[in-house]
């Protein structure tokens, strides 16, 4: 074998084997940092702890390719041996943790995690001083290891045991899960099972012929590093979703930052070092120390250069297929939610109370525009859907209690959410029954993920009149570089301004066909927001004039001319009457868009059944649409028009 394909091998199994350190140690500190209070991200912080441990004792001894004779050997591989001896129970006290999240009794489990510890800590004890399990180091420089002793198989089948058993906890647990989600998500665990499996010393018992080569025994230990190294970020990603309301993309955006300015970082300075052959300190005629101060320095920079082309791709992988919001709310620093960082907030918190109530069925109902949406839901969709159409929202509100909760309705638990300080009904979550009365740990954390939940709506209210005002400046802004666009001279060294009264071509949007839709959205956002400040009504030759009017701002400019075709809607003479057919459609529109109030309230208001009213309410639509189209009709003819349309239209 080459000696220079045998030196490439063994940097970079060196390489290899500081990245997954370093990959270790730094996942480690992201889960204790960021996820330290969930029991699955403790006990696999043991484990990535004890992983930690192993290969840095591997990367010292092929770094310094220290014989058996060295005493510094010793040392070191009885250092390894902390790692060896307890990272199979670490494991399985990881899976037992996992276990206990989808509800099972913890009891006889912890029995089995203390015996579990106990026992490595005996065969740890054992390798420190009575050198019954392994005994003394042996093999050449680059390979050494312990030597087995008498008892080593005894300690090869309880590691083996502790590793099955971990791995059966984490199959339980992903069997036992009860929504998609988990089920997915405890999944990728299994690949955990690689931690115990890459630090067992084989080479004690056998692979002497492997030892012996060294290109052989490099190459095997590569694929063992990189396949180490791969589980490690796959797992850690998968614990740091786990116990967390945290929506997927936030937890995939701060973890993928962190492995990009963190660890992956420190792996390409490793690897830089790595490469710089001795034979260029000659030809250099400078010290080995500053031609690698040298490499680290123009790797650093260069790696920087990477990240900003792989940016794009980068951005992929942590904002792909969620919609133009997530991208948009990126330029805001990532301060804000999306509606679907919302949605996925209240999947986990429904699927967190399925799988600890032990139940297939829950949803969350919020009121949009006065009317309830189911917002999230899991399990059986018919029975959601005939809780939402049974269901009175305004008598729940009414017997739920301090609490919130209402009550059992449908096999439902009930629980009606409020703002903070008994504020507004903004909704109410619903799970099914488990028939029993629950168990103080399971009432804690109903009664914490009822309040996640309330606090997730009334942010959501907050959340989306910032992002109505928001919105509401960008097509200003789209605005002005248009016209900075128009204002840049032509070829003949002249600038052209837009006329900003004259239509872009012959028709109107008053003559398309969704223009009565056009309406009823800039009436859903009257108070703000992109269907009113992007609306295609821009278009109108009215709303035009009347841009001029307000400065420019189009949100105000269409609200003013709604408010004049609301106006013309107005019966000429008697006194407002809320019964009165004549006042109908007006007081309709006023009551819902302009005053905002709730359907339930104008329906008892008008004196309407709630089937009634928005039937009603459509053809109070048509009726505006149909006014803005005369107004549009005088608009296009120079005129200023206040006539009314001549017929309303008909059920």
């Amino acid at each position: 074998m080459s000696p220079l394909l045998v030196e490439i091998l063994r940097r970079l199994n060196l390489v290899l084997a500081s990245t997954t350190v370093l990959f270790a140690f730094s996942l480690l500190a992201y889960l204790f940092v960021y996820n330290v209070r969930n029991a699955v991200a403790r006990a696999f912080v043991r484990v990535l702890a004890l992983v930690t441990i192993v290969y840095v004792g591997d990367v010292f001894l092929a770094a310094a390719r220290l014989d058996a004779a060295n005493p510094a050997t010793r040392f070191w591989l009885h250092f390894e041996w902390i790692g060896v001896a307890l990272v199979a129970p670490a494991f399985y006290h990881m899976g037992s943790a996992l276990l206990a999240t989808t509800g099972r009794a913890p009891a006889r489990n912890g029995f089995y995690v203390l015996l579990a510890w106990a026992m490595g800590l005996v065969a740890l004890a054992d390798a420190l001083f009575t050198q019954q399990i392994v005994g003394a180091p042996f093999g050449p420089a680059g390979a050494v290891r312990l030597a087995p002793g008498p008892l080593f198989g005894v300690f090869a089948l309880g590691f083996a045991l502790w590793t099955a058993g971990g791995t059966w906890h984490v199959w339980r647990a992903r069997v036992r899960a009860l929504t998609p989600r988990s089920r997915r998500r405890n999944a990728s665990l299994l690949v955990a099972v690689v931690a115990p499996l890459s630090v067992f010393p084989y080479l004690a018992v056998g692979g002497a012929s492997i030892a012996a080569s060294p290109a052989i025994w490099h190459a095997v230990n590569i694929a063992a590093n990189a396949a180490l190294a791969t589980m490690l970020v796959l797992v850690t990603y998968g614990v740091a979703f786990n116990g967390t309301l945290m929506p997927e993309r936030a937890v995939r955006r701060d973890f993928v930052k962190y492995l990009v300015h963190g660890p992956a970082l420190g792996a390409f300075a490793l690897l830089m070092l790595q490469s710089v052959p001795r034979r260029l300190e000659l030809s250099l005629g400078l010290p080995r120390d500053a031609v690698l101060s040298l490499a680290v320095v123009l790797g650093i920079v260069g790696y920087q250069f990477m990240v900003r082309a792989a940016k794009p791709y980068v951005d992929r992988i942590i904002f792909g297929g969620e919609g133009p919001d997530v991208m948009w709310l990126r330029r805001l620093d990532e301060r804000l939610l999306t509606a679907h960082d919302l949605e996925q907030l209240f999947e986990n918190i429904i699927a967190i109370l399925c799988d600890r109530l032990r139940v297939t069925t829950g949803c969350i109902i919020g009121l949009g525009e006065g009317r309830p949406a189911v917002d999230a839901w899991t399990g059986e969709r018919a029975r959601t859907l005939a809780l939402l159409a049974g269901i009175d929202l305004t008598e729940l509100a009414r017997q739920a209690d301090a609490d919130g909760y209402a009550g059992t309705h449908q096999d439902f638990r009930i629980y009606a959410l409020r703002a903070r300080g008994g504020g507004a009904f903004l909704g109410l979550l619903a799970v099914e029954d488990p028939a029993r009365t629950l168990l103080p740990d399971e009432a804690a954390t109903v009664a914490s993920l009822v309040a996640a939940a309330q606090e997730a709506l009334e942010e959501r209210v907050i959340q989306q009149r910032v992002l109505a005002s928001l919105r509401a400046l960008e097509p200003e802004l789209e605005g002005v570089q248009r016209l900075r666009g128009a204002l840049e001279p032509v070829a003949g060294g002249t600038a052209l301004l837009p006329d900003a009264a004259a239509p872009d071509d012959a028709t109107t949007p008053a003559s398309d066909a969704a223009f009565t839709g056009w309406v009823r959205d800039a009436l859903a956002h009257y108070w703000g927001g992109p269907k009113l400040s992007e609306s295609p009504l821009l278009g109108l030759g009215v709303v035009r004039r009347a841009l001029a009017e307000h400065d420019g701002n189009p949100g105000r400019a269409i609200r003013s001319v709604l408010e004049q075709a609301l106006e013309q809607l107005k019966p000429d003479d008697g006194e407002r009457s809320p019964t009165a057919s004549q006042w109908l459609l007006y007081n309709i529109l006023e009551l819902k868009f302009v005053r905002g109030h709730t359907v339930r309230e104008i329906a008892e208001r008008l004196a309407l059944s709630e089937s009634d009213l928005y039937r009603k309410q459509r053809v109070a639509i048509e009726a505006l649409a149909q006014q803005l189209a005369v107004m549009e009709a005088g608009a296009s003819t120079g005129l200023r028009t206040s006539g009314r349309t001549s017929t309303i239209p008909a059920e």
